[in-house]
């Protein structure tokens, strides 16, 4: 399984990114092949090594032919340098160029994704329905080439998923097509929702919202411990040189085993004792807690001080969860505290079929390794409730469905 990881102690935005890529190691003219793809004329792309406080990368610059026929008006927020004019085109012409080109399926699912979650935001400031939504800062020819040149290389470095760093900010004001706004700008604030950010580390915009929806659109991974091997790295360089910081992207591009990634995970253990609480409502608070989405609950019997015989609560947990589970638990029992701990699993695979019978329909699980079935059970729930319709013990069922 490949990783890209950005580490974004600067942010980060389209043409940044793309700096990154080729210095990490895509290939610039098979880059400008593909985007020749999307049939759009009067930009060209180049790239140039550059330095940023004594760290030195790639630098991508994104250059308009103002005598192209793509005219209209924008301002664009994404570089320093002025980019001419462009149309305004709404999230479903854009969609529909993008799907109208020659470009290979995973690269278009990718960069459709990054513009929705664009779409969305926008929309969302706006208050207008994703398909109309306006680019101004995004609609001009460059964010399409930002986004569907991020996908391209995504592809062509056969990156499984990206994950990254705490996502520096900025501060300050931003000057866009709504005037003057401060930072983060209202689309990046929503894109940003659930990522570690800083912020104030520079009075300029760190992170556009091209650069926020890059992360957003591929579902990048916050804040789990990445592990393999680095297979490459590369650095992009910002247009800007910020007075406060280097104005660049680390990038990793690394290998890991795919069996660990797939079959290990964390998961929290619950906890609480409890002595003076009849077995009913125990187990009345298990049910609770699996239907509020733990994995599991379990109690143990256990004898507690001056010989109180009690129980110990158990539960098993995604750690999203914990906060959630926790609160259940003190608000059903008698408890005063929880205790929590932290475990690593390694699981097989687990799918749920649908399976017709001659008795009715059932829902198989089955256990797969290596690509393989290795066993299958038919759904308790599903047995019980065949053997109520059909006046039949569960062995009778289960032998009927198995043949």
């Amino acid at each position: 399984m490949k990783t890209l990881y950005y580490n974004c102690p600067a942010g980060l935005c389209g043409d940044m990114n793309l700096g990154a890529m080729v210095d990490l190691g895509v290939c610039p003219e098979a880059l400008q092949n593909e985007l020749q793809k999307l049939g759009l004329s009067g930009w060209d792309i180049s790239f140039q090594a550059d330095k940023r406080k004594g760290i030195s990368g790639t630098r991508c610059d994104v250059n308009y032919h103002e005598h192209s026929h793509d005219h209209g008006h924008s301002h664009d927020h994404e570089h320093s340098h002025d980019h001419g004019h462009h149309h305004h085109r709404t999230f479903s012409d854009i969609r529909s160029i993008i799907k109208k080109s020659e470009l290979k399926e995973p690269v278009k699912a990718d960069a459709i994704a990054v513009f929705q979650a664009l779409a969305e935001a926008e929309g969302a400031v706006h208050g207008k329905p994703v398909d109309e939504v306006h680019f101004h800062e995004v609609g001009a020819i460059d964010s399409i080439i930002d986004i569907v040149g991020a996908a391209i290389c995504w592809d062509l470095l056969e990156v499984d998923r990206i994950a990254a760093s705490t996502i520096e900010l900025g501060g300050g004001t931003v000057k866009c097509a709504h005037g003057v706004m401060p930072v983060p700008a209202p689309a990046t604030a929503k894109l940003i929702k659930g990522f570690p950010v800083s912020m104030g580390g520079t009075q300029k915009e760190a992170t556009t919202p091209t650069g926020a929806a890059l992360l957003a659109g591929k579902n990048c991974v916050f804040g789990k411990p990445i592990q393999g091997i680095t297979l490459s790295t590369g650095t992009g360089v910002g247009q800007r040189d910020d007075p406060d910081m280097a104005n660049v992207v680390y990038v990793s591009l690394m290998e890991s085993d795919e069996s660990a990634s797939k079959d290990a995970d964390s998961v929290i253990e619950l906890a609480t004792n409890l002595d003076d609480m009849s077995p009913e409502h125990v187990a009345y608070l298990a049910e609770l807690l699996m239907e509020a989405g733990a994995l599991d609950a379990w109690q143990t019997p256990a004898t507690f001080k001056k010989g109180r015989l009690g129980c110990v609560l158990s539960v098993l947990a995604n750690p999203d969860d914990r906060e959630s589970l926790t609160g259940l638990i003190l608000a059903n029992s008698t408890t005063l505290g929880v205790r929590w701990t932290t475990w690593q699993r390694s699981v097989l695979k687990r799918e749920i079929s649908e399976k017709e019978t001659q008795l009715g329909n059932v829902r198989i699980k089955s256990v797969i390794r290596d690509g393989k079935v290795i066993r299958s059970k038919i759904e308790f729930e599903d047995l019980k409730r065949l053997a109520r319709e059909h006046d039949l013990s569960l062995a009778e069922v289960e032998q009927k469905i198995l043949r």
